[in-house]
């Protein structure tokens, strides 16, 4: 992987070409499936050779890790700015989901492959992306523990936090530039369908906080 403090133009060449090549693999593996990709296709759509593929990265392995990282960090940056507003948790929320979506939908051909063909990918560098997935719900659990006590249903937010994340990772099963509804519009109707069925009324919610009291 290219890394490092990129200086002077060549240096900065090389990345911008480095951050081209993640991207257009991203889009071959969406393409034509990660397990039948290969490092020839992706040079070719980059008009450069094979080997020139193999100075950036080992394998297709290491390339789809350094894409998934990539990918995963601006995922959790978007929410790590979220959680440092001095706003609501009921806003902070609704603007994750909005977010969220940005990333997922901004990275559309990586996360393809990584939420839809989940099942075919390597082992490679699997547990410290599982690690950053983790991290992530976490992140996102701790923001639903910011509602107050009985705001929301159930007694535990890492489910709700799970959940949430499937119901907008789905979006990319069907999401198109060209629909009705942008990208805003549709992270106000899924917080809506959450907000509607998970937080409950605030008398509901006085009610649940007397009986919770009540308990020996």
């Amino acid at each position: 992987m290219v890394g490092g403090e990129v200086t002077g133009r060549r240096g900065r060449t090389k990345q911008d070409r480095y951050e081209q090549l993640l991207d257009t693999a991203a889009k071959v593996f969406a393409a034509n499936g990660y397990a039948e990709a290969t490092i020839h296709q992706i040079a070719a759509e980059m008009e450069m050779t094979g080997a020139a593929v193999y100075y950036y990265v080992k394998s297709k392995d290491e390339l789809l890790y350094n894409i998934w990282k990539r990918a995963g960090a601006r995922l959790q940056d978007a929410l790590d700015e979220v959680m440092k507003l001095d706003v609501p948790p009921a806003e902070k929320l609704q603007l994750a989901f909005h977010r969220h979506l940005e990333m997922i939908i901004t990275d559309k051909p990586i996360f393809e492959v990584l939420i839809l063909q989940r099942s075919r990918l390597p082992e490679y560098g699997r547990d410290d992306l599982v690690a950053d997935e983790r991290r992530y719900v976490r992140t996102l659990t701790e923001l639903l523990k910011e509602f107050p006590p009985g705001a929301l249903r159930g007694d535990d937010p890492h489910v709700l936090a799970l959940g949430i994340i499937a119901m907008l990772n789905g979006v990319l099963r069907w999401y198109a530039p060209r629909q009705r509804m942008n990208l805003a519009e549709i992270a106000r109707l899924y917080f809506e369908v959450f907000a509607h069925g998970a937080v409950v009324e605030p008398t509901a919610a006085k009610r649940s906080t007397r009986k919770r009291a009540a308990k020996p």
